[in-house]
């Protein structure tokens, strides 16, 4: 079975995972240490530090058992029963479109294709102009 994913999705997953150097001093969480204003006590605040911890992004492993799981959650789900009117609605539609199938068959190829272009016209959009 294959999975379809948009070109983010496909880019992160191709993507190689990024790679973190060791961190230096104490994580802090949003609301920082002590402070009201969400920074900790330092004598000058650098530009470079971030205000709220960068988000990690998840690794190629991690995104590939996500969709792996979501897979089997949609596979596995029990499948809905229609209930006998609903039943007897698509028998009754089979029945009548395999009743009506013999008409394509008695069409000489000619006329299949006529058939076909006729059609194809049908469902072009109109021409504005």
């Amino acid at each position: 079975m294959s999975l379809i994913l948009d070109k983010k999705a496909r880019e992160r997953l191709n993507a190689p995972a990024p790679t973190t150097g060791p961190t230096t001093g104490p994580a802090r969480g949003p609301g920082g240490a002590n402070s009201p204003s969400g920074r900790a006590n330092s004598p000058t605040p650098t530009a470079s530090a971030p205000l709220s911890p960068p988000r990690r992004e998840p690794s190629q492993a991690e995104i590939k058992a996500r969709l792996d799981a979501k897979l089997d959650q949609v596979q596995n789900r029990p499948q809905r029963t229609a209930s006998p009117t609903r039943q007897q609605l698509i028998q009754d539609a089979l029945r009548t479109r395999s009743a009506k199938q013999d008409v394509f068959e008695n069409l000489s190829a000619e006329q299949r294709l006529k058939l076909q272009v006729l059609a194809m016209k049908a469902m072009m959009p109109p021409k504005n102009g």
